[in-house]
């Protein structure tokens, strides 16, 4: 498409699409897609369509050379009205986006799906991700699908069972002790220097990936947007994506405002609520990150500061949750019938809160986004306790009709 661009989020200085492995480099900021909106046919959402998001969705993405054979069949993932879980909260219209369908189970299969078909139209034959596990897991199988030769830099501290489930695809693993900050860095440094295309959180490829969900969402509840939208933040890349997905519908004159989004931070790794309750848009480093699944350890998220300036300009909510309050919020799931992962639980438990201090009334249409299968890490799970009924063949019929009171 003519005209379309990477510009800095922040400063908007322009930079050619086919830069890879960039940010800003006055402002160290991301840089963000920008393209013509008014090529969007008004009547596009009018004719169901089939296919890969970025077909589905053609106009949105039409700056892009895109091979519909790599896709894994990501997106298109349900939109479920709760049942039992909005009435405990108090909520009238919930609605759970869920994530858990995508081919690695989680929201990232969006982005990577993007980043690959990137990486392949620039001729990259070298694949890379900085992640805590569930990242390297979608570009591990992405890479694969494209055979690309794929590199993963992983936090020291990612569980063995995160691990197998990217070398599995036949990427290369490397387990890197330091700080977060500075592997994220170090991997733009080497990606430009090697050849790697590195489909990092805040990477502009992936951001479009993620604005797949507000399309999606948008086109479920009837061309509408909803009223508020409740996600996780760990890096900010999905939340940016979203918001920008509703941004451009809005542009493109498709709904008049942009949801009222809900942000949640655990405790245990919380820079933007931090820098959000001082009153500033620059995030700064959180020193000992410790989540319950370690999904949401970034101590200083690239897309920090723009979530907290979108945040302001949309009268936005951010919230930080406890690990008790992680865990409520995931059993609440559970008894819905979803078996979610903490990262997604803490947006709901953030929702909760929200809720209970009255700053989302309870007849507003909420969706909240499942990001990933609570499978993705078991041993979270042992914090419940919950263990099953020893018993025999002789004492079977005991036991069941004790269970039956």
């Amino acid at each position: 498409m003519n005209g379309a661009r990477l510009e800095c989020v922040k400063c908007q200085a322009g930079f050619p699409l086919s830069q890879v492995n960039a940010r800003c480099p006055t402002c160290d900021e991301p840089l963000e897609v920008r393209h013509d909106l008014n090529q969007i046919p008004r009547d596009w959402f009018k004719t169901r369509r089939e296919g890969a998001y970025f077909q589905k969705y053609a106009p949105f993405y039409a700056y892009l050379q895109l091979d519909p054979a790599l896709s894994l069949g990501e997106g298109q993932t349900a939109l479920i009205r709760s049942h039992r879980l909005r009435e405990k909260i108090g909520l009238k219209n919930l609605y759970f986006k869920n994530e858990t369908q995508n081919p690695t189970w989680t929201f990232k299969d969006r982005g990577t799906a993007l980043s690959l078909q990137n990486a392949v139209a620039l001729g990259y034959q070298r694949f890379g991700a900085v992640s805590s596990g569930n990242g390297g897991a979608s570009v591990a199988a992405y890479g694969a699908r494209g055979g690309l030769k794929t590199f993963i830099l992983l936090k020291d501290n990612v569980p063995r069972e995160k691990i197998d489930a990217l070398t599995v695809y036949g990427a290369n693993a490397l387990q890197v002790s330091g700080p977060y900050g500075d592997v994220y860095s170090k991997a733009l440094e080497l990606g430009r220097e090697m050849g790697i295309y590195f489909s990092v959180s805040d990477e502009p490829m992936r951001v479009e990936g993620y604005k797949s969900l507000a399309l999606e969402v948008f086109e479920q509840l009837g061309c509408k947007a909803p009223d508020y939208f409740a996600v996780p933040l760990g890096s900010g890349g999905m939340c940016r994506g979203i918001l920008k997905g509703f941004e451009e519908l809005r542009q493109a004159g498709f709904i008049a405002k942009v949801p009222v989004f809900i942000g949640s931070q655990s405790q245990g790794c919380s820079p933007m609520v931090d820098a959000w309750e001082k009153g500033t848009d620059r995030v700064e480093r959180f020193n000992n990150p410790l989540t319950l699944d370690h999904v949401l350890e970034n101590p200083q998220p690239g897309s920090g500061n723009q979530i907290i300036r979108k945040f302001r300009t949309y009268g936005g909510i951010i919230k930080k949750v406890s690990n008790p309050e992680v865990l409520e919020a995931q059993l609440l799931f559970a008894h819905e019938g979803i078996l979610v992962q903490p990262a997604s639980a803490t947006a709901l438990a953030g929702l909760k809160k929200a809720v209970k201090e009255g700053l989302v009334p309870p007849e507003a249409q909420v969706v909240t986004v499942i990001s990933g299968s609570g499978l993705k890490y078991p041993p979270v799970l042992k914090e419940f306790g919950l263990k099953p009924i020893q018993t025999s063949v002789e004492r079977l019929v005991e036991d069941l009709e004790a269970l039956l009171k």
